[in-house]
């Protein structure tokens, strides 16, 4: 009874068929609808139902090129359409697949069907849409978007009439029509199991294009984020739920002295030590934020910084990711951004007397070695630049860290320099905090004043150097650095030791390159080319134009005797080009102190020397300084915020010097009323 139907199907579309090309209609339900109104779609375009030659193929270039657009398609439906037709082969079929243009990318099938079928348009190239190829199962489910089968006189060109073909729409995952596949036989083949073998082989296709969409999608996204740990500056370390190293980039990897590959899959506990920390964020499911680490391999032992966080879904931990910092680099990035910075070079040393020449060479010595130096040197003769550009010269890229000895109570003199951990002490950072010796690691450490400090210190300091690492405060570990020391000093510290203030083997751990700043009085011939330097400056600060310096300035500059140095003469440079009413500075606008003749030969006012009628218990060393700073005071009437300037110090380190010359801030005032008295 079903091959009798099918007979008589076939028979009544060829009936209709003929009926519809003689008179352009059909009587009620001959055909189905989706065919007549393709019949007369095509009646209408003029085309010839008995037209042989009617098909329409793509050169070969073009072609390759669409095989190209259509690649994934192609490789996805070539399994598919060779395991459908494997079911019929040898039943005189040709396997078909399009694309969303009806032309053919594929096709194969028997030989003879092969060969029969070339002569009916069925070859890569050939295009079955409605307008070029007529009625067919391809063109009305590129129509429909639907499964059709079209079977003999259903097909509106004659010469097809001895074919059926079964066609299904193949969609992409985004749901557009991207292909269709088809499988034509002669007519008497015709099955409905056919079509639905084509719908089955169909949504295999779609099925693959939607896995194959979602593995792109999944591979993507596996190159994002490599390409995104990648990219970071800092180390990634990710571990799974059972405390193995799940993955690691680079940046770990060359941070922790690790092989990636051999890492991967290893237990964290067997390739870092130290690691503890991260197994218990894997274990509590609680954060580790900003905490430094000692990890080992067995390659090397590195501090580091590390943020690390819990994977984990609604039920369980699933891992930790981590990220890992080089304490040395985080400490870079701080004192770049605190200015821990060396500016001067070598260059930037003004002088050509023969003093300032004998400094430098020395300095110059000191820069192409990294042993310990010593610079000596009254308070504003310009040390810390002496310092900063034998650091630049020896290596600029690595950190410069300066600390004032005299500045720092002797309470935290101690945890400002090894730093300290958390808890230490009351007020104490949760976190701890880094010292000036592991900020400075790989670079320079510039102890200014350092005969200032406390003797306890010292001792620590000594065995710093000796061991190269620190101990923080309230900690246990030792932690390597490789600092490069520049200490200095405006006392003479043979003479601090001699006294008990320092300690001897300090001294000598320090006193390796010596270079003895010479102050301003003993080079006066410098005065001129600092003062074109400080004009300059000055000028360009306050926007003024100075074009030259009167000659009796210049000797007056000369002639004093400055016992505030260099950053004394900037400050009386300063204030004369802002008391400056043309383009030359003159003898007003210079203060009174600088111009007072009585200073002329470099012998102090009378009202401002010290002997030891006066201080009976000083050394002569001592009475000098304590001149010194009478006579800075002196000049400023008494004001010691300006003469603590002038000094070059804090006004607290100079009230520490006048009581220690048994001298208070309101003698040190009335001082030269003391001595007329």
């Amino acid at each position: 009874m079903g091959r009798q139907s099918e007979v008589s199907t076939l028979q009544r579309a060829t009936a209709a068929w003929e009926e519809f090309t003689s008179t352009g209609c059909v009587g009620p339900g001959a055909i189905v609808p989706e065919v007549l109104e393709s019949w007369k779609r095509c009646r209408s375009m003029g085309m010839d139902p008995y037209q042989v030659n009617h098909g329409v193929a793509l050169t070969p270039e073009e072609l390759l090129d669409r095989a190209g657009r259509k690649k994934e398609l192609l490789e996805l439906s070539l399994p598919v359409m060779r395991e459908v037709y494997a079911v019929v082969k040898g039943s005189g079929f040709v396997a078909i697949l399009t694309d969303e243009d009806g032309v053919i990318l594929e096709a194969f099938g028997d030989a003879e069907m092969t060969e029969s079928g070339k002569k009916a348009n069925l070859f890569r190239g050939a295009v079955w849409r409605e307008e070029v190829a007529g009625t067919s199962a391809i063109a009305l489910t590129l129509n429909t978007r639907r499964p059709i089968q079209i079977a003999g006189a259903e097909h509106y060109f004659a010469h097809e009439h001895t074919l059926t073909c079964s066609a299904a729409p193949i969609f992409d995952p985004e749901g557009n029509l991207t292909g269709v596949f088809n499988m034509t036989a002669h007519s008497e083949q015709v099955h409905p199991h056919t079509l639905g073998m084509v719908v089955a082989a169909a949504r295999a296709i779609q099925y693959g294009l939607r896995v194959w969409k979602d593995t792109q999608r999944v591979r993507l996204a596996n190159h994002f984020m490599k390409a995104t740990q990648e990219s970071i500056s800092d180390g990634l370390l990710v571990l799974d739920a059972k405390g193995n190293i799940a993955d690691l980039n680079r940046q770990a990897a060359r941070i922790l002295g690790l092989s990636p590959e051999l890492a991967r899959g290893k237990p964290v506990a067997t390739v870092l030590r130290g690691q503890t920390s991260l197994l218990k964020v894997l274990e509590k499911g609680q954060p580790l934020a900003d905490s430094e680490l000692i990890l080992e391999t067995t390659k090397r032992r590195v501090s580091v910084h590390v943020d690390a966080q819990p994977i984990r879904d609604d039920e369980a931990i699933l891992g930790v990711v981590a990220v890992v910092s080089e304490s040395k680099k985080l400490h870079r990035l701080v004192n770049q951004i605190s200015g821990a910075q060396a500016r001067f070079h070598f260059e930037d040393i003004v002088g050509e007397s023969d003093a300032i020449r004998r400094a430098l060479k020395m300095a110059q010595i000191a820069a192409r070695s990294r042993s310990t130096v010593l610079i000596e040197g009254e308070s504003g003769t310009g040390k810390e630049l002496f310092a900063q550009a034998i650091h630049n010269d020896c290596d600029a890229r690595a950190p410069f860290v300066a600390v004032n000895c005299a500045a720092i109570p002797a309470t935290l003199i101690e945890s400002e320099l090894f730093g300290y951990e958390g808890g230490a002490f009351t007020g104490a950072s949760p976190g701890g905090r880094p010292g000036k010796f592991e900020l400075a690691n790989g670079g320079t450490l510039f102890l200014d004043e350092i005969s200032s400090l406390p003797l306890t210190l010292q001792a620590v300091l000594l065995r710093a150097l000796q061991e190269r690492a620190v101990v923080r405060v309230g900690g246990h570990r030792v932690i390597p650095v490789s600092v490069r020391i520049i200490a200095a000093s405006n006392r003479d510290l043979t003479r601090e030791v001699k006294q008990g203030n320092f300690r001897e083997d300090l001294y000598y751990r320090l006193n390796v390159l010596r270079i003895s700043v010479p102050p301003l009085r003993d080079r006066p011939s410098d005065i001129p080319l600092l003062v074109d330097l400080f004009v300059r400056q000055v000028g360009e600060q306050c926007g003024k134009t100075i074009k030259g310096t009167d000659p009796a300035v210049m000797e007056a500059l000369q002639r004093y005797q400055w016992p505030g140095n260099i950053r004394q003469l900037q400050n009386v440079v300063e204030r004369a080009v802002n008391f400056a009413q043309g383009e030359h500075l003159t003898v007003e606008t210079l203060p009174d102190y600088v111009l007072d003749r009585s200073d002329a030969h470099g012998t102090e006012a009378p009202e401002c020397r010290v002997t030891t009628e006066d201080f009976p218990d000083l050394k002569p060393e001592e009475l000098a300084e304590q001149s010194r700073l009478q006579a800075v005071i002196t000049q400023f009437d008494g004001n010691l915020v300006k003469a603590a300037k002038a000094l070059g110090i804090g006004r607290s380190t100079l009230y520490r010097r006048l009581r220690r010359f048994g001298l208070t801030p309101q003698l040190a005032r009335d001082f030269r009323d003391l001595r007329l008295g």
